[in-house]
């Protein structure tokens, strides 16, 4: 709740505290020896000084700020020999020094008994605020951990789909196109990387998502040559921040969903607007489209968890999502 200083210092205050509100009588009584300032000012400190030692040690035993176990385990025999110890001082002090009546007795046991209640409740209700801190931080780190567990497993969904999607067109290519295959595995292994390489990542730079991006196109445009038209000129700012593999999931998601053929070739435009960047395609649906379920849920699910906001879809004639970026200094 509190680091060592601070917290040291909150208990000398309040022990101080206790200490001069238990000696106001006092203080006020000494206001008659004014013509004698010295003897009452060392009466007064001596007052005051000893129900300060008094409370600052009962509220170690209280809080178990002390290195001796055996004082923990037994507290209300130490708080009685404090206060016994404390009465005898204060009051041989007194009587040694200041020439003050043993008669002042009951008052120094009474103010013992007050700085002990004192004490007894402010150290209750700092225990009763570190509780509830520690449960809060607590609920929050658990809260944390969770949202950590369900990126995680939403990402770890997201890689056997595109290893399963890039596995079979390297298969298709190997089989049409010898040579090009090997351009395509050499790319197809960069886009593995990169994949790799962000998966403990929670966000990275658009620009080297872009860079992802231009890696993954080049292994589309393979497979689909000119019935796949994928126009993306974006200069990417240096803050801007996005969810790893959130584009490329976009464009999964439209050839999943969408016919790709030389009488019908499939348009995708990706760019930025209004702090966003937006992949937009114009709708031609399959008659049956296979999928495993993972795609713009599990996408919007991520930048909820990650952000707190949720993607844009707009579908019309053009089926478009936009993805909020994120400034470096909202991390």
């Amino acid at each position: 709740m509190f680091n060592n200083f601070i917290y040291k210092r909150l208990i000398g205050g309040m022990a101080l505290l206790a200490a001069l509100l238990v000696n106001i009588p006092i203080i006020i009584l000494n206001l008659e020896h004014l013509h004698n300032w010295q003897i009452a000012l060392i009466d007064v400190t001596v007052q005051v000084l000893c129900c300060f030692i008094l409370g600052i040690s009962v509220v170690g035993v209280l809080l178990d700020k002390t290195p001796y176990l055996w004082v923990n385990r037994h507290k209300v025999v130490v708080i009685i020999g404090l206060w016994v110890g404390y009465c005898l001082m204060l009051a041989g002090l007194n009587s040694l020094f200041l020439h003050v009546r043993m008669v002042m007795i009951s008052t120094i046991i009474m103010r013992g008994v007050v700085v002990i209640v004192m004490m007894y409740l402010w150290s209750r209700n700092l225990k009763e605020a570190e509780r509830k801190n520690a449960l809060l931080l607590e609920n929050q780190q658990l809260k944390h951990d969770n949202i950590l567990f369900q990126l995680n497993a939403l990402k770890n969904q997201l890689n056997p789909h595109f290893l399963f999607n890039s596995l079979n067109t390297l298969s298709w290519l190997i089989n049409q196109d010898t040579v090009g295959s090997q351009e395509y595995l050499q790319k197809l292994s960069q886009v593995l990387r990169y994949s790799l390489s962000m998966q403990e990542q929670q966000l990275v730079s658009l620009k080297e998502e872009l860079v992802l991006v231009e890696n993954y196109v080049f292994l589309l445009k393979m497979r689909f040559g000119n019935n796949l038209q994928i126009q993306m000129n974006i200069s990417a700012p240096e803050d801007c921040q996005i969810l790893p593999l959130s584009v490329q999931v976009l464009i999964e998601n439209a050839i999943k969903h969408n016919v790709v053929s030389s009488s019908k070739p499939l348009d995708i435009a990706i760019f930025l607007e209004n702090e966003c960047i937006v992949v937009s395609n114009k709708i031609a649906p399959k008659l049956q489209t296979e999928g495993t379920g993972i795609g713009l849920a599990n996408l919007d699910n991520r930048y909820k968890l990650m952000t707190g906001k949720s993607i844009a879809i707009e579908k019309d004639s053009q089926f478009t999502v936009r993805l909020p970026l994120i400034k470096s200094e909202q991390v």
